[in-house]
């Protein structure tokens, strides 16, 4: 159990392969092994349900918060969700999660061990004592049905399970993080009107439009990765005519964002070859000659492909 512990302690890094890793090759070879013992072909499913009680579902491994900073995990988590999802504003939700971890010799005699590898592919308990509220945008792929006995008798662990428990919750703070973002930014937007977050060559920037149809917007200090809109600078009226602009010299394309009457519209000049995809839907918009424009759209993340060359544009409407 300790190389397990040391695993965890000491995630391996594989942007960085100078890393010294504090196992030996063969505990390594050992926890790998673990996972891809068990070949079991699980079935795919091209339409993803929607998430509920009871599902086991695979959590994104990095994800830009509300915050507008770039969140990675040390390792692909699953997750049993434990509640139905609860609504947080008209476009965000949450629900509550046990993750899933294949350690089973570190299972005490409350936890419900599931050797059936039809399920997930490997063996497994879930985390009873871990139970974290996350972001269902979070959410990946579906990957089963799973009901669970929850069993709360007394129990005496190990130091050994003691410190596995420690690092599993430290680990999952990755999860309910998203959470305590999205509450911290719901303070700070009452400063703007709108913002978009943009996720562009592995980095995250936050620009924001001030309170609308204001004489002199007040601007607060912002944080390094954050910037008013180029509208805003000036310190004059902005109105609905005026957008967030995007653009880099490595894009083949620009956007403008502006906010009406509660909706987003998303303008990509000059007009290019692209898709616009929100939870894996396409969403499909009008054109000229000279633009693209998507009206109505909502709060959250969005990717912006491009079928000519490996450009992904990824946003958040906030």
């Amino acid at each position: 159990m300790d190389i397990i512990n040391q695993f965890l302690e000491n995630p391996v890094n594989a942007g960085n392969p100078e890393e010294d890793i504090l196992v030996t090759a063969n505990e390594v070879k050992h926890v790998n092994d673990m996972f891809s013992s068990l070949c079991t072909n699980l079935p795919f499913l091209r339409i993803l349900p929607k998430c509920r009680k009871n599902q086991i579902w695979t959590v994104k491994t990095c994800y830009i918060d509300y915050e507008g900073v770039l969140q990675q995990a040390n390792h692909n988590t699953l997750v049993l969700l434990i509640s139905d999802p609860e609504d947080l504003d008209d476009d965000t939700s949450f629900v509550r999660v046990c993750p899933i971890t294949p350690f089973i010799e570190t299972a005490s005699a409350n936890d419900q061990l599931c050797d059936d590898p039809s399920i997930v592919g490997f063996p497994f308990f879930v985390e009873t004592w871990n139970e974290q509220p996350m972001l269902t945008e979070l959410l990946e792929n579906f990957v089963a049905d799973y009901y669970l006995d929850v069993n709360e008798k007394n129990e005496v662990l190990s130091d050994d399970q003691k410190c596995f428990r420690e690092l599993e919750i430290s680990n999952a703070l990755y999860l309910n993080h998203s959470i305590t973002a999205y509450m911290n930014e719901m303070e700070q937007a009452k400063d703007f009107s709108f913002s978009v977050d943009v996720h562009l060559y592995n980095t995250v920037k936050t620009i924001h439009m001030p309170i609308l149809n204001v004489q002199k917007p007040k601007l607060v200090q912002l944080s390094d990765h954050e910037e008013y809109a180029q509208a805003a600078r000036m310190n004059n009226c902005v109105t609905e005519n005026d957008c967030i602009e995007i653009g880099d010299e490595r894009l083949s394309f620009a956007l403008e964002v502006r906010k009406k009457s509660g909706d987003y519209v998303l303008t990509i000049i000059p007009k290019v070859d692209v898709q616009l995809i929100k939870n894996g839907q396409e969403i499909h918009g009008m054109s000229n000659s000279e633009r693209l424009v998507y009206n109505g759209l909502r709060k959250g993340i969005y990717q912006i492909k491009s079928k000519q060359s490996n450009e992904i544009v990824t946003i958040r409407l906030k």
